[in-house]
This record gives C-alpha cells, structure tokens and sequence, in this order.
C-alpha cells in the first residue's frame, strides 16, 4: 500500500480555526500576520539581528546547555552562527514528557529541522531549536507516555517519582524508580538493536531532571542534524526576560485587554478561543516555595494565588533581584522566547496555532514583529503487519475515524462462512438488477415515476445492506480473530480515538525499525506538509 495524505478537514475533531489557517487562510488574515505558506513554500519573515550582547549571552547558555545534553559538533556551530548573528532560527518546542512523550514532538522537531535545512538552500541561514517547556508545571502531563509492545498491545509507563502539584518540570528529578521504567521501555528493542535503545534512554536516569533528560534524548534522536535545545529555566536567560516580563506587570491591565478585544473578534468570527483568561489574570506565573502560582491583579497591587497579596512596587522589586522566579503563561511564553531568539518561523501544533490568534495581539504590542507560524508535520505510521491487516479488509484510517462497529462489521464480513458470503453478494447483485430493470420499465410508462423508482432501489438496497451488516457482526461475535484484529488496528492506528501522534510514543516504532526510522522519514515524508500523512513502513 502506498502512503498518502488525508486533508484535516476529514479528521475528526479539527477545529475551523486549524482548517481555515490550513486551507482558507484569508479567512483568519486578522488573526495572523503571516501566511504559513505563499506559492507552496515557506514565505520567511525577515529578522533583524539581535544585540550582540544578548546574543553572545544566549549562546554562552545554549553551548553549555548543549554540551550536557551531548550535542555534537554541528550543533554548537550551529550556536556559534547564532552567536554571531549570522542565523536566524526556527524553532518549536513541547513540554518534556517522558521518554519523549507523544510521538509529535519527534514530528515537531524533524519539522524545524527540515525546514531549517530548507531555508539554508535558498538563501537564508537557518538554524533549528527546540525549547523545551521546562517552566510548566504540569507533572500530571508529562509523567506518563504510551508504547506498542512487540504484540501491539499498550504498555502504559508511569513515572511515580514526584507527586507534588504546581512545581516546575525542569526541577523534577527522576528518584530510582526511573531505572525500572527504563528497563521496560528498553526491553522492546530487539536483541540486535538493544544497545541503541540504551544509548536513547541513557539520559532517564536517577538524579537527572525531566528537562535534562528531555534534551538527551533529541540530541541523541537528531545526532549529526544540528538541532539545538534551549532549557528557558535558566538564571541567565531569565534575566535576559526581565525587560519583557517587567512590561507584562507594568502594563497587566491593559494586555489584559487587548486579550479580551481578541476573544471578542474570534467569538465574532466563529472561531473557538483557545485560552480562557480570568478577569483579572496577568500573563505571568511566580515560583513561591518552590511552586508555580498564577499572577493576578487586585486593585492597585496583585494576588499571588493561595500565597497573599503584594504591591505592584514589591513584585517589581522582587523580578529585579530575582528574575528567575517570574515566568511567562502560555500566551507570553512566545514572545519570551523570541525576545532572545532572532526567530524566523515557529513549527506549531494545532491547538498552538489558536494560541498565536489571541498571542499575536500582544505581539503588536510588546514586540513589534512575529514570526511565520508553520503547522508542524502531522503522520500516522503504518507498520507491515498493520499494513497487511488494512489491505486484507479493504480499510484505510478514514475507515477507523467511524467507529469500533462500522469497523467490526468490515472485518466480520470478510470471516462469513464463503457459501454465505456468495449468496449475499449474488442475492444482492439480483435485487440491483431487478429493481434497475423494474425502473426501467416504470419511465417508460410515466416519466415521472422514476425519481419513485429509484428513492425504492436506494431503500431497498440499504435495507439488504443492513441485513448483510447485521450477519458480519454477527459473524465477528463469534469469530475471536475479528476482535483481535480490531483492537491491533485501533491500538496501532487510532488509540483511544486520537490519532497515533497524539498517544504513542514515537520509541514504540524506533525500538522495532532502528534509528534509521528518522533517516527515512526525513527522506520520504513532507516536512512541513498541510495535510495530515499516512506513511507505509
């Protein structure tokens, strides 16, 4: 079977904001400066470069940060083009999930990668970086992650080493349980490929945080490619934010505002609003005992929320000697990181892409320039017992969006016992044939009867479908293969009704096809591409 594309206005539960930025940009020209493509190719933003202090002070942070990681040479020249300005980056970014997390981060990556690569050829130096949501707090979201054992079953690892809530994730740090769950992650490479799966997950190790871990594992994935990882946690680069933070308190209430504005216009247009801020949210997070709190305002002064009250003179006083411990929400997080990086383009999800219709408000307003938003690179992968089963039953992911049923009575048909599946098939090419003839016959008589005749045919002919539906699931109920086989095509394809990117861990397909996998994918898949890709191993 070859690999194709599906366009995302077939994918389940896309949104109209995601599909018209896709397919109809000129519908959300407001909401973006840029289009993400012009005449089928990136249309790059022209970036001044940064001061060279603040360049040379980023680049201190990345070649260090780079070296613990084990990136490799091309990497930090890489840096030092960024350094001396000679770059301009592109970049993407995702919380550190475990072992990877969702398999679109690799996608992500390889995106940023590729379209670096791209830009380099025609003309414009590009470097690609990856930034790593250290400062989310999340842990609930990045402590587990999902596999495919050698038999397509789930195997769903936890991480069980911190419990707390509202702590940054680039200061937790693995205990020795990590070591087990590297161990079951690394049992499903094969014994010739076993050193390579422990070469990936060496950096999931005790005393390592998720951020450092995070970073190891892409510059292993990406060895040779020059991605370049940027941990924002960081005193160094928080202090380079201090300036942009210090305007998002200053001016709290009226970026509060335009957000608002923009919600109106989004409501407006018909489009979701991706985040929800509170009335009296601010566009920044305080680190208080070691936990992440909201910033809100209230009155004069503003909340610390579950931690008091304090004046706007004494939060400013505190981000001046403590820049490290303010942070930027999801909406302000963009502009922090091309407040220090000369960003070009940025390779975005779809929920990330809603993110920049409300945060391209602030831009106007704090920085005066915006990158070109780049849908990242979107695939299934299709491995070949998969790919055999999708042929045998005449399926394709389409077919898998409809639902278990559909798909059982698809799969229970092709198990009917042959002697009836051939009196089904013949019963019903007869009924087509008389009713056409029958037809046939009535426009003869009175012209006007065959839009009767033919509203007939199509009862008819859904009602004997039904029946044959009903005898397939019959069938499947008894046949134990059917439901094997069904659940290998939705624990592969469509787990938990997402699409594989979004559930898998991309290591699930490393362990069985070896690095190689992302040779080949850069090779052979579209990066980036509008469409979501089905691809054939």
């Amino acid at each position: 079977m070859d690999s194709h594309c599906i366009p995302f206005t077939d994918i389940p539960h896309s949104t109209r904001l995601f599909i018209d930025y896709l397919y109809n940009f000129s519908r959300v020209a407001d909401f973006y400066p840029h289009p993400p493509f012009a005449d089928g190719s990136l249309a790059p933003v022209k970036v001044e470069p940064l001061e060279p202090a603040r360049r040379q002070a980023v680049a201190d942070v990345l070649a260090v940060q780079n070296g613990a990681f084990g990136g490799d040479e091309i990497t930090q020249e890489n840096i030092r083009l960024l350094r001396d300005g000679g770059a301009v980056a592109v970049v993407t970014g995702q919380q550190a999930g475990l072992f990877g997390g969702p398999a679109y981060s690799v996608y992500k990556a390889m995106t940023a990668i590729r379209l670096a690569e791209r830009l380099t050829s025609a003309g414009t130096r590009a470097v690609p970086v990856f930034w790593l949501a250290s400062e989310d707090h999340d842990v609930a979201e990045v402590n587990h992650t999902e596999f495919l054992d050698a038999a397509r079953h789930p195997l769903a690892l936890r991480d069980a080493s911190h419990s707390g809530t509202d702590v940054p994730v680039g200061q937790i740090f693995f205990d020795r349980t990590i070591e087990e769950l590297r161990a079951r992650a690394a049992a499903l490479w094969p014994q010739e490929l076993a050193e390579e799966g422990r070469e990936l997950l060496s950096g999931y190790a005790p005393g390592n945080s998720y951020a450092q871990a995070f970073g190891c594992l892409m510059q292993r994935l990406f060895a040779g490619r020059g991605l370049v990882v940027l941990d924002p946690g960081h005193e160094a680069l928080h202090a380079l934010s201090r300036p942009l933070l210090r305007r998002a308190l200053e001016e709290a209430a009226g970026l509060r505002e335009l957000i608002r504005q923009r919600d109106r216009a989004l409501d407006k247009a018909g489009y979701h609003v991706q985040v929800r801020l509170r009335e009296n949210a601010t566009l920044l997070f305080a680190l208080v005992d070691g936990h992440r709190v909201p910033v809100r305002r209230r009155g004069r002064g503003f909340l610390l929320e579950g931690r008091g009250e304090r004046s706007a003179q004494e939060l400013l006083d505190w981000l001046e000697r403590e820049p490290e411990c303010f942070s930027a929400n999801v909406l302000l997080r963009p502009l922090v990181q091309d407040s220090l990086l000369p960003t070009a383009a940025y390779v975005a999800g779809p929920a990330e892409v809603a993110y920049f219709a409300q945060a391209s408000a602030l831009y106007d307003k704090l920085l005066g320039r915006m990158p070109v938003i780049v849908p990242r690179a979107s695939l299934t992968l299709v491995e070949p017992a998969v790919g055999r089963l999708l042929k045998r039953y005449r399926l394709g992911l389409p077919d898998l969006f409809r639902g278990k049923s559909s798909v059982r009575g698809r799969l229970g048909e092709r198990h009917l016992p042959p002697r009836l599946l051939r009196r089904l098939e013949a019963s019903e090419a007869k009924i087509e044939k008389l009713l056409g003839d029958t037809a046939g016959e009535l426009r003869r008589l009175d012209p006007t009867l065959g839009g009767a005749a033919e509203t007939s045919r199509r009862k008819m002919l859904y009602q004997f479908a039904k029946l044959r539906g009903k005898a397939a699931r019959a069938q499947a109920a008894r046949t134990e293969v059917v439901e094997r086989h069904l659940d290998s095509l939705y624990h592969s394809l469509y787990p938990e009704r997402a699409l594989q990117e979004r559930r898998l861990n991309f290591l699930s397909f490393a362990a069985r096809h070896g690095r190689e996998l992302v040779a080949r994918l850069f090779e052979q898949a579209s990066f980036p591409c509008r469409d979501h890709q089905v691809f054939f191993l």
